[in-house]
């Protein structure tokens, strides 16, 4: 049998937790606190919600992590392109549905160029912002992440499916973890307004839920595969 779809990016297993990991990103996390802080003590911003405070970093660490951790097999050059393919098309439609990427033409813009830095909490800023009568660009660093994050994950789930007995069960855990990610941008702008107080909870959520199965796609799969399949009979 082939080895492993996705490589181990650690040694001992994606699961294993070692105490360098622990130390990492102990420090990680300190350093995040104080550049919040930080940013609260020399702005006159008030933070009444502490939980969007945290729920940036909650996409960034996790979307880096993941990535981290994961590495794609070797795939013949067509096969790679026609990931990269989809992976591009699925990529902008969540930088389009997210507010990040806007394609025009934008009358109201006129015929100059903008591009400006704004400062805000840490993980929504800064904004980086860029304006023409074609395109605008709104880039959120959380969302830029998280976004990109899906995409690379993606990216390995599709480099899988074309190999391994159990390819049709990742693919269908795979088509989950996409559509699920279609629905952060979407809980983020505030599409449903009946929700749109508990937006950023429930797009926070279900972007772990999707990053889960992104990346654990090969696991959920063989677990599925061993329910579904017959028990032979005695």
């Amino acid at each position: 049998m082939s080895s492993s779809p996705i490589r181990k990016a650690v040694d001992g297993g994606r699961f294993d937790v070692s105490r360098t990991d622990v130390a990492l990103w102990a420090g990680v996390l300190t350093a995040e606190a104080l550049v919040i802080l930080a940013y609260l003590a020399m702005t006159t911003s008030t933070l009444t919600e502490p939980r969007y405070a945290v729920y940036p970093f909650v996409w960034i660490n996790l979307g880096l992590l993941a990535v981290s951790r994961t590495t794609t097999r070797a795939r013949r050059g067509r096969v790679r392109l026609l990931a990269l393919g989809v992976t591009a098309g699925y990529l902008l439609v969540l930088l389009s549905l997210g507010g990040v990427l806007q394609f025009g033409p934008f009358p109201s813009a006129g015929a100059g160029t903008e591009f400006r830095v704004s400062w805000a909490l840490p993980g929504w800023g800064p904004l980086l912002v860029y304006r023409n009568s074609w395109l605008q660009a709104v880039v959120v660093p959380f969302k830029l992440v998280g976004y990109f994050s899906f995409a690379y994950l993606l990216y390995a789930r599709l480099l899988d499916a074309t190999a391994g007995v159990l390819s049709g069960v990742f693919g269908v855990v795979s088509c989950v973890g996409c559509t699920f990610s279609v629905l952060v941008p979407l809980l983020g702008a505030s599409t449903f307004s009946a929700i749109a107080w508990l937006s950023w909870d429930l797009s926070t959520l279900v972007f772990v839920v999707t990053i889960a199965l992104l990346y654990w796609g090969e696991e959920i799969g063989v677990g599925l595969s061993r329910t579904v399949s017959p028990t032979p009979l005695d």
